[in-house]
Protein backbone atom coordinates (compact mmCIF):
# COMPACT_ATOMS: atom_id res chain seq x y z
CA UNK A 1 0.00 0.00 0.00
CA UNK A 2 1.26 3.42 -1.08
CA UNK A 3 4.04 4.10 -3.52
CA UNK A 4 6.56 1.30 -3.63
CA UNK A 5 9.29 2.08 -1.15
CA UNK A 6 12.20 3.21 -3.29
CA UNK A 7 14.00 5.32 -0.68
CA UNK A 8 16.98 4.01 1.24
CA UNK A 9 19.16 5.09 4.11
CA UNK A 10 21.80 6.51 1.76
CA UNK A 11 19.27 8.91 0.22
CA UNK A 12 18.01 10.02 3.62
CA UNK A 13 21.57 10.46 4.91
CA UNK A 14 22.35 12.71 1.95
CA UNK A 15 19.27 14.83 2.61
CA UNK A 16 20.09 15.12 6.32
CA UNK A 17 23.74 15.95 5.55
CA UNK A 18 22.62 18.62 3.10
CA UNK A 19 20.30 20.09 5.72
CA UNK A 20 23.13 20.29 8.22
CA UNK A 21 25.32 22.12 5.71
CA UNK A 22 22.96 24.50 3.86
CA UNK A 23 19.91 24.65 6.13
CA UNK A 24 16.19 24.08 5.78
CA UNK A 25 15.19 26.34 2.88
CA UNK A 26 17.99 25.27 0.56
CA UNK A 27 17.34 21.57 1.23
CA UNK A 28 13.67 22.10 0.37
CA UNK A 29 14.76 22.80 -3.21
CA UNK A 30 16.38 19.37 -3.42
CA UNK A 31 13.27 17.79 -1.89
CA UNK A 32 11.23 19.43 -4.66
CA UNK A 33 13.34 17.75 -7.37
CA UNK A 34 12.97 14.41 -5.54
CA UNK A 35 9.20 15.00 -5.54
CA UNK A 36 9.24 15.69 -9.28
CA UNK A 37 11.06 12.42 -9.89
CA UNK A 38 8.53 10.40 -7.90
CA UNK A 39 5.59 12.19 -9.49
CA UNK A 40 6.92 11.21 -12.92
CA UNK A 41 7.62 7.55 -12.09
CA UNK A 42 4.31 6.76 -10.31
CA UNK A 43 1.66 6.60 -13.08
CA UNK A 44 -0.47 4.03 -11.23
CA UNK A 45 -0.67 6.22 -8.15
CA UNK A 46 -1.58 9.22 -10.31
CA UNK A 47 -4.56 7.30 -11.65
CA UNK A 48 -5.65 6.00 -8.26
CA UNK A 49 -5.50 9.38 -6.54
CA UNK A 50 -7.97 10.89 -9.03
CA UNK A 51 -10.76 9.09 -7.17
CA UNK A 52 -9.72 10.74 -3.90
CA UNK A 53 -9.47 14.18 -5.53
CA UNK A 54 -13.00 13.84 -6.86
CA UNK A 55 -14.28 12.93 -3.39
CA UNK A 56 -12.77 16.05 -1.79
CA UNK A 57 -13.74 18.31 -4.69
CA UNK A 58 -10.28 18.91 -6.17
CA UNK A 59 -9.78 18.93 -9.97
CA UNK A 60 -6.93 16.65 -11.03
CA UNK A 61 -3.85 18.07 -12.70
CA UNK A 62 -0.27 16.88 -12.78
CA UNK A 63 0.81 20.11 -11.08
CA UNK A 64 -1.58 19.42 -8.20
CA UNK A 65 -0.40 15.82 -7.93
CA UNK A 66 3.22 17.03 -7.89
CA UNK A 67 2.37 19.46 -5.09
CA UNK A 68 0.68 16.60 -3.22
CA UNK A 69 3.77 14.40 -3.57
CA UNK A 70 5.91 17.32 -2.45
CA UNK A 71 3.83 17.64 0.73
CA UNK A 72 4.51 13.98 1.41
CA UNK A 73 8.23 14.39 0.71
CA UNK A 74 8.42 17.43 2.99
CA UNK A 75 6.72 15.46 5.74
CA UNK A 76 9.38 12.77 5.45
CA UNK A 77 12.07 15.46 5.40
CA UNK A 78 10.58 17.02 8.55
CA UNK A 79 10.41 13.59 10.14
CA UNK A 80 14.20 13.33 10.03
CA UNK A 81 14.84 16.97 10.89
CA UNK A 82 12.72 16.72 14.02
CA UNK A 83 14.98 13.91 15.22
CA UNK A 84 17.91 16.35 15.03
CA UNK A 85 16.43 19.80 15.80
CA UNK A 86 13.01 19.34 17.42
CA UNK A 87 13.04 22.82 18.95
CA UNK A 88 12.87 24.62 15.59
CA UNK A 89 9.29 23.45 15.02
CA UNK A 90 6.26 25.46 16.09
CA UNK A 91 3.20 23.51 17.22
CA UNK A 92 -0.30 25.00 17.11
CA UNK A 93 -3.19 23.27 18.88
CA UNK A 94 -6.78 23.18 17.67
CA UNK A 95 -9.51 21.98 20.03
CA UNK A 96 -6.88 21.19 22.66
CA UNK A 97 -9.59 21.42 25.33
CA UNK A 98 -11.06 18.14 24.12
CA UNK A 99 -7.69 16.48 24.62
CA UNK A 100 -6.62 18.18 27.84
CA UNK A 101 -9.58 16.95 29.87
CA UNK A 102 -8.54 13.52 31.02
CA UNK A 103 -9.44 11.33 33.97
CA UNK A 104 -8.40 7.94 32.58
CA UNK A 105 -6.80 6.25 29.58
CA UNK A 106 -7.86 7.03 26.05
CA UNK A 107 -7.39 5.56 22.62
CA UNK A 108 -5.85 8.19 20.33
CA UNK A 109 -6.90 7.60 16.73
CA UNK A 110 -4.19 8.34 14.13
CA UNK A 111 -4.26 8.09 10.34
CA UNK A 112 -1.86 8.53 7.43
CA UNK A 113 -2.77 12.19 7.22
CA UNK A 114 -0.21 14.93 7.68
CA UNK A 115 2.87 13.82 9.57
CA UNK A 116 1.70 11.30 12.15
CA UNK A 117 5.31 10.26 12.78
CA UNK A 118 5.93 13.69 14.29
CA UNK A 119 3.52 12.89 17.09
CA UNK A 120 6.70 12.34 19.07
CA UNK A 121 7.73 15.97 18.68
CA UNK A 122 4.23 17.37 18.88
CA UNK A 123 3.82 15.99 22.41
CA UNK A 124 7.40 16.48 23.47
CA UNK A 125 6.59 19.06 26.13
CA UNK A 126 3.15 17.80 27.12
CA UNK A 127 2.58 16.08 30.43
CA UNK A 128 1.11 12.89 28.98
CA UNK A 129 2.41 9.36 28.64
CA UNK A 130 1.52 8.07 25.19
CA UNK A 131 2.18 4.65 23.70
CA UNK A 132 2.16 4.78 19.89
CA UNK A 133 1.52 1.48 18.15
CA UNK A 134 3.36 0.99 14.88
CA UNK A 135 3.46 -1.55 12.10
CA UNK A 136 5.43 0.65 9.73
CA UNK A 137 7.19 -1.28 7.00
CA UNK A 138 10.34 0.82 6.74
CA UNK A 139 13.39 -0.85 5.31
CA UNK A 140 15.56 -2.06 8.17
CA UNK A 141 18.43 0.23 7.17
CA UNK A 142 16.13 3.28 7.10
CA UNK A 143 14.55 2.43 10.45
CA UNK A 144 17.99 1.93 11.99
CA UNK A 145 19.19 5.27 10.62
CA UNK A 146 16.12 7.11 11.94
CA UNK A 147 16.61 5.57 15.37
CA UNK A 148 20.24 6.70 15.37
CA UNK A 149 19.08 10.31 15.00
CA UNK A 150 16.77 10.28 18.02
CA UNK A 151 18.21 12.55 20.63
CA UNK A 152 15.53 14.67 22.23
CA UNK A 153 12.20 12.86 22.21
CA UNK A 154 10.11 12.98 25.33
CA UNK A 155 10.68 10.18 27.81
CA UNK A 156 6.89 9.92 28.06
CA UNK A 157 6.48 8.84 24.41
CA UNK A 158 6.85 5.10 23.80
CA UNK A 159 6.30 2.77 20.85
CA UNK A 160 4.59 -0.60 20.73
CA UNK A 161 5.53 -2.74 17.73
CA UNK A 162 2.41 -4.58 16.58
CA UNK A 163 4.61 -7.23 14.99
CA UNK A 164 5.20 -8.54 18.50
CA UNK A 165 1.75 -10.11 18.33
CA UNK A 166 0.42 -11.14 21.73
CA UNK A 167 3.27 -9.23 23.36
CA UNK A 168 1.97 -6.00 21.79
CA UNK A 169 -1.55 -6.76 23.03
CA UNK A 170 -0.26 -7.21 26.57
CA UNK A 171 1.59 -3.90 26.39
CA UNK A 172 -1.56 -2.11 25.20
CA UNK A 173 -3.63 -3.56 28.05
CA UNK A 174 -0.95 -2.69 30.60
CA UNK A 175 -0.74 0.88 29.30
CA UNK A 176 -4.50 1.33 29.62
CA UNK A 177 -4.48 -0.13 33.13
CA UNK A 178 -1.74 2.35 34.05
CA UNK A 179 -3.92 5.24 32.87
CA UNK A 180 -1.77 6.02 29.82
CA UNK A 181 -2.99 6.93 26.35
CA UNK A 182 -2.54 4.51 23.45
CA UNK A 183 -2.34 5.78 19.85
CA UNK A 184 -3.47 3.40 17.10
CA UNK A 185 -3.74 3.78 13.31
CA UNK A 186 -7.30 3.64 12.05
CA UNK A 187 -7.04 3.99 8.27
CA UNK A 188 -5.13 0.79 7.43
CA UNK A 189 -6.04 -2.74 8.41
CA UNK A 190 -3.55 -4.73 10.45
CA UNK A 191 -5.69 -7.82 9.94
CA UNK A 192 -7.85 -7.83 6.76
CA UNK A 193 -10.52 -9.78 8.64
CA UNK A 194 -10.83 -7.20 11.42
CA UNK A 195 -12.55 -4.12 10.05
CA UNK A 196 -15.52 -1.85 10.64
CA UNK A 197 -17.35 -0.65 7.55
CA UNK A 198 -18.35 3.02 7.52
CA UNK A 199 -19.47 5.75 5.15
CA UNK A 200 -16.42 7.89 4.38
CA UNK A 201 -16.22 10.55 1.67
CA UNK A 202 -19.45 9.38 0.06
CA UNK A 203 -18.71 5.65 -0.09
CA UNK A 204 -18.37 2.69 2.20
CA UNK A 205 -14.84 1.91 3.28
CA UNK A 206 -13.12 -0.12 5.98
CA UNK A 207 -11.35 1.17 9.07
CA UNK A 208 -9.24 -0.85 11.45
CA UNK A 209 -11.69 -2.26 13.98
CA UNK A 210 -9.15 -2.83 16.76
CA UNK A 211 -8.95 0.69 18.27
CA UNK A 212 -12.74 1.04 18.43
CA UNK A 213 -13.15 -2.41 19.93
CA UNK A 214 -10.47 -1.75 22.55
CA UNK A 215 -12.17 1.52 23.50
CA UNK A 216 -15.53 -0.27 23.84
CA UNK A 217 -14.18 -3.26 25.77
CA UNK A 218 -12.15 -1.08 28.16
CA UNK A 219 -14.87 1.60 28.37
CA UNK A 220 -12.52 4.46 27.49
CA UNK A 221 -12.98 7.40 25.15
CA UNK A 222 -11.30 7.93 21.81
CA UNK A 223 -9.81 11.19 20.57
CA UNK A 224 -8.80 11.71 16.95
CA UNK A 225 -5.47 13.45 16.37
CA UNK A 226 -4.12 14.79 13.08
CA UNK A 227 -0.60 16.24 12.89
CA UNK A 228 -0.96 18.64 9.96
CA UNK A 229 1.98 20.31 8.26
CA UNK A 230 0.76 23.92 8.06
CA UNK A 231 4.00 25.50 6.82
CA UNK A 232 7.76 25.30 6.97
CA UNK A 233 8.69 24.08 10.45
CA UNK A 234 5.08 24.54 11.50
CA UNK A 235 2.55 21.92 12.55
CA UNK A 236 -1.05 22.08 13.64
CA UNK A 237 -2.46 19.44 15.95
CA UNK A 238 -6.18 19.04 15.34
CA UNK A 239 -8.07 17.10 17.99
CA UNK A 240 -11.53 15.64 17.61
CA UNK A 241 -14.14 15.93 20.30
CA UNK A 242 -14.13 12.89 22.61
CA UNK A 243 -15.72 9.88 20.96
CA UNK A 244 -17.56 7.90 23.61
CA UNK A 245 -18.20 4.17 23.72
CA UNK A 246 -22.00 3.98 24.00
CA UNK A 247 -22.58 1.06 26.35
CA UNK A 248 -26.35 1.32 25.85
CA UNK A 249 -25.83 -0.09 22.34
CA UNK A 250 -24.81 -3.56 21.31
CA UNK A 251 -21.07 -3.86 20.80
CA UNK A 252 -21.09 -3.90 16.99
CA UNK A 253 -23.53 -0.99 16.82
CA UNK A 254 -21.44 1.05 19.24
CA UNK A 255 -18.27 0.37 17.25
CA UNK A 256 -19.92 1.49 14.00
CA UNK A 257 -21.16 4.66 15.70
CA UNK A 258 -17.68 5.46 17.02
CA UNK A 259 -16.06 4.79 13.65
CA UNK A 260 -18.61 6.99 11.89
CA UNK A 261 -17.90 9.87 14.28
CA UNK A 262 -14.19 9.51 13.65
CA UNK A 263 -14.80 9.34 9.89
CA UNK A 264 -16.71 12.64 9.98
CA UNK A 265 -13.83 14.29 11.84
CA UNK A 266 -11.39 12.97 9.25
CA UNK A 267 -13.52 14.21 6.35
CA UNK A 268 -13.51 17.76 7.71
CA UNK A 269 -9.71 17.76 7.94
CA UNK A 270 -9.23 16.40 4.42
CA UNK A 271 -11.55 18.97 2.91
CA UNK A 272 -9.43 21.69 4.52
CA UNK A 273 -6.07 20.00 3.83
CA UNK A 274 -6.60 17.69 0.80
CA UNK A 275 -2.84 17.40 0.10
CA UNK A 276 -2.24 15.90 3.54
CA UNK A 277 -3.79 12.53 2.60
CA UNK A 278 -1.03 9.96 2.09
CA UNK A 279 -2.93 6.82 1.12
CA UNK A 280 -1.98 6.53 -2.53
CA UNK A 281 -3.81 3.30 -3.28
CA UNK A 282 -7.39 2.17 -3.95
CA UNK A 283 -8.69 3.07 -0.52
CA UNK A 284 -12.34 2.41 -1.35
CA UNK A 285 -11.71 -0.75 -3.39
CA UNK A 286 -11.62 -3.65 -0.93
CA UNK A 287 -13.48 -6.32 -2.87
Amino acid sequence: MWIKQRGNDIGYKLIVATYKIVGYKATKVIVWFVSLFYALVTPKEREVIKDYYQRVGVPYSFAYYLSHINQFALSIFDRFVTRIDPDIFEIEHTNIEAFAKKDKSRILALAHIGNWANTFVAFRYEDYTIHITTDEKLKASVAEYETSLDQSNSASIHTINLREGIGASIKIVNAIRAGDDVAIMVDRLVDPERFVEVEFLNSKTRFNKNPFEIAYNRDVDMVGIAVIRSGDKQYRLIFSNPIHADKSLKKEEAIIKMASEYGSYLEDILKEYPKQWFNFYKFWDFQ
